[in-house]
């Protein structure tokens, strides 16, 4: 009979699936449909992986504010690792054969239906949402502070406030900014700006992100790009769609004290 595993906990789930020799990161590469291992940079077709293993954690308040954990396996390339997933931030086309094998095993709760041009910035969600798991990670293996804080500086100036910029300058004028949404979005930001900047308390200005962050995706998901989905015209959503690139996201792996 196989074994079977409970953890409470994602770092749990991870450490001991690394323990049992899933050592690797996958992410999903849509526009080539495969995954991508972030170490040897392998990419799996989705006929060329199995999802062996499970595990869902769901949030405080809200189903659909899971982190599903993919324990995944390749016999033809000789790999096993792991697939960090936070549903019901995004839902994205259909045909993807990659996000059809993983749906398929995904929870039942429907995620929120995102509107093409605004799934970029929903993406980019996902990554900070990952962003908060690796500082809690670290602090639950007694990281030393600074090596959590250089990781969070390069996501912030590689990532998070060009994602900021974006929303501003692209998306924020929908609503205008005398709009009481936009306003508490735009102060969201300087308050998250604010602590990743911060450098005489720095333990609990991090420990402050992995609390504002996370309920400040909530909200740009749950409300504003809601709202903003309903009043945007045709020509704000080309403009938008114009500006937007693709590009793929890339990790620091430098120190992955995460793992």
């Amino acid at each position: 009979m196989k074994q079977t595993y409970s953890y409470d906990t994602v770092s749990e789930a991870l450490n001991d699936l690394a323990k049992r020799g899933f050592t690797h990161d996958f992410n999903i590469n849509k526009e080539a449909d495969c995954l991508i291992c972030s170490n040897t940079l392998t990419q799996l077709s989705p006929e060329e992986f199995e999802i062996v293993e499970i595990y869902r954690f769901e949030g405080d308040t809200d189903p659909a504010d899971e982190m599903i954990v993919f324990a995944i396996s390749s016999i033809k390339h000789n790999l096993k690792g792991i697939l960090l997933n936070a549903y019901g931030i995004y839902s994205d086309s259909a045909t993807s054969n990659i996000v059809a094998k993983l749906e398929k095993n995904e929870s039942p709760v429907k995620p929120i239906k995102r509107a093409e041009y605004l799934k970029k910035l929903s993406r980019e969600h996902h990554h900070g949402l990952l962003l908060v798991w690796k500082i809690k990670a670290g602090f639950s293996k007694n990281i030393a502070v600074n090596r959590i804080k250089q990781y969070t500086d390069w996501f912030y100036a590689a990532h998070l406030k060009p994602h900021f910029q974006e929303e501003e300058v692209q998306v924020f004028p929908i609503l205008g900014n005398d709009n009481i949404l936009i306003q508490k979005a735009i102060q969201e930001h300087q308050q998250l700006a604010q602590l990743f900047n911060e450098t005489d308390n720095v333990e609990r200005a991090l420990k402050q992100i992995t609390i504002d962050l996370v309920n400040h995706i909530r909200f740009e998901e749950r409300i504003l790009f809601n709202q903003i989905q309903t009043v945007a015209t045709p020509e704000q959503i080309t403009m938008i769609e114009a500006l937007h690139t693709n590009e793929a996201f890339t990790d620091n792996t430098t120190d992955p004290f995460w793992n």
